[in-house]
C-alpha cells in the first residue's frame, strides 16, 4: 500500500510510523475492531486533512474522551494538521476545566457522547462559539469525504504539538507546551531504557501493549507513540474498569501493561491471578512493598517509571541482577535509571532533586514558575539520593515529608512497609498538626476484604522494623485509620491533598 509521505522537517509525529510502513507490522485493537498501523496512519492523514480544512492552523483543540480508537487518531491527527491538541482531564471539576481551556486558548472542542452534557454546560461560559464544539463522531465520520491528496501544512519539529496541564493535586493545575521534537525525543529515550538495558518488563515489537493510563494524562505515558514507533500491537480499553480490562487482556493475549498502583490493586482484588506472568510498567506514586511481594509470587515482571506532566518522562527502572525475580523487580522499581539524554543533581538541605533534558519546557504558560524552572533545570519537588551505581532513589515528595520535632519522617517509606501487612490494599501516610511536635504522622488504609485491622497488628509490624534498624520508632504513626473508600485523583493516585483537608478539619472540630 502506498501511504502519504509528509514533507515535514525533523522529528515530527508522522515519523513514528516509518518503521511500520517498511515492515507492515503492528495493529491497533479495541472492543469493536482491529486495524493495521498502515490503515491507522491513512485514517490519521485523512482526519488531519479535514481538521486543517475546517479549523485552519495553530488552533488549540481540546479533546474530551476516554481512551478510544477515535481519541488515538486525534493524538496524531491534530498535531499533524498544524494545530495543537489539549487532552482534557475530564475528571476535573467543570470550573477547572473551563479555566484550563481558557488559559490554553482553546478555539475548538471535540467530544465523545459521554461528555455531551459537560459540553452543554460549557455553552454558557462564553469560552468558544457553539459552532466550534464538534462531536468526535462528526469529525471521524466525515474524514472519508476528504481527498487523500489534500494538502497539509509542512511542519517543523519545533512547532507546538500539545498542551498539557498537571492534575492540580497540590494546587492550581499548571500548563505546559510541548513541541513535536520534545515528544519524539522522550519516546525515543523511554524505549531505549525499556529495550536496550537489562531488567524486567522489557518492551519489544513482539509485545501486545495495553496501557490503563488515560490519554489525557501524558498521552497515556506516551505508550501509543512508542507502539507505533516499534510496531507492537496496542490495545485500547476505554474508561478503566476491572471487568472490561481483564476480559480484554485475555481476548487479546496482552503481554505488557502500564498502570498506577491503585489500578494494580483493583485488578488483583477482582481476580487474584489476572496479571500472572505479565510485564508491567508502574508509577505515578510510590510502589508499596506488598505489590512487589505479590508480583514475585505471581511471576509478574515490574519496572518503575518516574516522570511528571511538567517535564515528561525522566527515568525508567532497569536491573542487571541475575535470577531472583523479587530482587530484580525491587531494583527496577525502588531505584530509577535516568533516561538517556537526561541529567540529574541534588540540591539543598532537603536533598531536592533537579532534572534536565532536551524536552523540558522553559516555564509554565499560566503561572509564575521561578521555583520550578531555573537555569535550564526543572525542580519536580522530590527528595532523593543517588545510589552507588548512579541510579536515583526517591525518598519522598518534599511536600509529603512530615516534619516532627524538627526532623523529617518519609511518608513513602512508611507506606512501603505498612503495605507488607497481610490484607492491606492501599495506604497513605500524611502529617497532621500537633501542638507539641508540629506534625505527627497518621496512616489511612483500606483492605482487600473491607475488614478493619487491629492497631496492634500495625504497630507490631513496624516495631519489628525498628528492631532491625529499618525505621525509627518515633516514625510510627499515631493513628491507623480504616476507610472503605480512599479519595483518588483523576489519574488514579491517592489524593493526599483531600485526605489532609479532611483530617485537618476533623482536628479543628475536635
Amino acid at each position: 500500500m502506498n501511504h502519504t509521505k509528509l514533507k515535514n522537517n525533523g522529528l515530527t509525529l508522522d515519523k513514528l510510523f516509518l518503521k511500520t510502513f517498511h515492515y507492515n507490522n503492528g495493529f491497533l485493537i479495541d472492543n469493536a475492531k482491529r486495524i493495521s498501523y498502515g490503515d491507522f496512519y491513512d485514517t490519521i492523514i485523512s482526519i488531519a486533512g479535514k481538521i486543517h480544512k475546517d479549523f485552519g492552523e495553530n488552533k488549540v483543540v481540546s479533546v474530551m474522551d476516554w481512551n478510544s480508537m477515535n481519541f488515538a487518531s486525534l493524538l496524531y491527527a491534530i498535531p499533524i494538521s498544524g494545530n495543537i491538541i489539549h487532552p482534557v482531564d475530564v475528571r476535573q471539576p467543570v470550573e477547572q476545566i473551563i479555566t484550563s481551556m481558557r488559559e490554553a486558548g482553546t478555539r475548538y472542542i471535540i467530544y465523545s457522547n459521554d461528555f455531551k452534557n459537560l459540553v452543554y454546560s460549557l455553552k454558557n461560559s462564553d469560552l468558544i462559539p457553539e459552532e466550534n464544539m464538534k462531536s468526535i463522531n462528526e469529525i471521524i465520520d466525515e474524514h472519508h469525504n476528504i481527498k487523500s491528496d489534500m494538502e497539509l501544512p509542512k511542519l517543523d519539529e519545533n512547532r507546538i504539538a500539545s498542551i498539557l496541564f498537571s492534575s492540580g493535586t497540590t494546587g492550581k493545575p499548571k500548563g505546559v507546551k510541548y513541541k513535536h521534537r520534545d515528544i519524539i525525543l522522550t519516546i525515543w529515550a523511554m524505549e531505549t531504557n525499556l529495550s536496550a538495558f537489562p531488567g524486567p518488563s522489557r518492551l519489544t515489537s513482539l509485545d501486545t501493549v495495553f496501557s490503563l493510563i488515560p490519554f489525557f494524562h501524558l498521552w497515556s505515558w506516551g505508550t501509543l507513540y512508542i507502539s507505533t514507533l516499534i510496531g507492537s500491537n496496542y490495545v485500547i480499553g476505554g474508561r478503566f474498569d476491572p471487568t472490561t480490562t481483564l476480559d480484554m487482556i485475555k481476548r487479546n493475549n496482552v503481554t505488557w501493561m502500564s498502570m498506577v498502583p491503585t489500578m494494580f490493586n483493583a485488578l488483583i482484588s477482582y481476580n487474584n491471578n489476572s496479571l500472572d506472568r505479565m510485564k508491567i510498567l508502574i508509577g505515578g506514586s510510590s510502589v508499596p512493598s506488598g505489590i512487589l511481594n505479590f508480583a514475585t509470587a505471581h511471576e509478574i515482571e515490574m519496572a518503575g517509571i518516574y516522570g511528571f506532566t511538567d517535564g515528561l518522562a525522566a527515568g525508567i527502572g532497569t536491573s542487571n541482577i541475575p535470577g531472583d525475580l523479587m530482587r530484580k523487580n525491587a531494583d527496577a522499581v525502588n531505584v530509577i535509571t535516568p533516561l538517556v539524554f537526561t541529567d540529574f543533581d541534588i540540591y539543598g538541605e532537603n536533598n531536592e532533586l533537579k532534572f534536565k533534558s532536551p524536552w523540558i519546557p522553559d516555564s509554565y504558560f499560566n503561572i509564575d514558575s521561578e521555583n520550578a524552572y531555573k537555569d535550564g533545570w526543572f525542580y519536580p519537588g522530590d527528595a532523593a539520593e543517588f545510589t552507588k551505581d548512579g541510579k536515583i532513589k526517591i525518598i519522598d515528595r518534599i511536600k509529603d515529608l512530615i516534619k516532627s520535632g524538627g526532623e523529617f519522617i518519609p511518608s513513602a517509606l512508611l507506606e512501603y512497609h505498612i503495605s507488607e501487612i497481610d490484607n492491606i490494599m492501599d495506604v497513605a501516610v500524611i502529617g497532621v498538626h500537633d501542638d507539641k511536635w508540629g506534625e505527627r504522622p497518621i496512616a489511612i488504609y483500606r483492605t482487600r476484604d473491607n475488614i478493619k485491622l487491629s492497631n496492634e497488628i500495625m504497630v507490631s509490624h513496624l516495631k519489628n522494623l525498628v528492631k532491625k534498624g529499618i525505621i525509627k520508632e518515633w516514625w510510627i504513626p499515631d493513628s491507623f485509620i480504616y476507610m472503605d473508600k480512599i479519595p483518588i485523583t483523576g489519574t488514579g493516585k491517592i489524593d493526599k491533598k483531600s485526605l489532609r483537608a479532611m483530617f485537618e478539619e476533623n482536628i479543628k472540630k475536635s
